[in-house]
């Protein structure tokens, strides 16, 4: 069964392009190990970035092989653009 990972990241309100440009990177990494991206939403009024990832093998293992990857660590500066953020799993519902 797949495991469900909820982002949400408060951006710098100058920093949208440059955030953008790095997440877009990361995303290319988080699909080399597994990942997928469900959904992307940008909420530049509230200064507000919310997506969602799963993984249908042992996310965790698959998380640490992701954060120890040489291309993900140089992509640290994402937090350059970031003032605060919220990540949980999360379950995903059948819609009726």
């Amino acid at each position: 069964m797949a495991a469900t990972e909820l982002k949400r990241y408060q951006i710098t309100p100058d920093g949208w392009e440059e955030f953008l440009e790095v997440w877009r990177r990361i995303v290319a990494v988080r699909r080399r190990h597994g990942f997928g991206i469900l959904f992307a939403f940008a909420d530049r009024e509230q200064n507000m970035f919310t997506w969602a990832i799963n993984h249908d093998g042992d996310f965790d293992a698959a998380a640490k092989g992701y954060y120890e990857d040489p291309e993900r660590v140089e992509l640290e500066i994402v937090g350059n653009y970031v003032t605060g953020y919220e990540i949980r799993k999360v379950e995903v519902l059948d819609l009726p």
